[in-house]
């Protein structure tokens, strides 16, 4: 599946339990962290999961792509985790919340999460009203 369509397809779609911060603080051996590494166990997307959050690079909390993560570092992996999964491709990391991260998202052919969104409008905005104000 191409871009990031594939996110809405993972068992973990919609549940922010995997980037809370109560997870990411949890123990491996918890319940909360082993019932969402077991969500993991079997999804096909673990791979595009870590390209996408790129999990050593933004120094990540939670559980993404088979396994916790506690800044930037595996603490605990899914049953079927495979190391060819944490390759991640070299992009940057998106700055969320910023007109920058609202331009990364549009290159990388992906629509902007909602925070780059907001942020790429407010920006719109305030270049229009700029404009209006210097009357060209």
């Amino acid at each position: 599946m191409s871009g990031n369509g594939w996110v809405v397809e993972a068992p973990c779609a919609g549940d922010f339990r995997f980037t809370s911060e109560e997870t990411a603080a949890e123990a491996p051996t918890e319940p909360l962290v082993l019932s969402l590494l077991a969500a993991c166990h079997g999804c096909p997307f673990r791979a595009q999961c870590v390209d996408l959050v790129m999990p050593s690079a933004s120094l990540f909390d939670g559980v993404c792509g088979g396994r916790l993560w506690r800044n930037g570092q595996v603490l605990a992996t899914c049953e079927d985790a495979r190391p060819t999964e944490l390759r991640e491709r070299g992009r940057r990391p998106i700055t969320h919340g910023t007109e920058a991260g609202a331009r990364a998202h549009n290159r990388r052919g992906e629509r902007a999460c909602s925070l780059c969104r907001e942020a790429g409008r407010l920006a719109q905005q305030a270049r229009r009203a700029r404009k209006r104000a210097s009357g060209t």
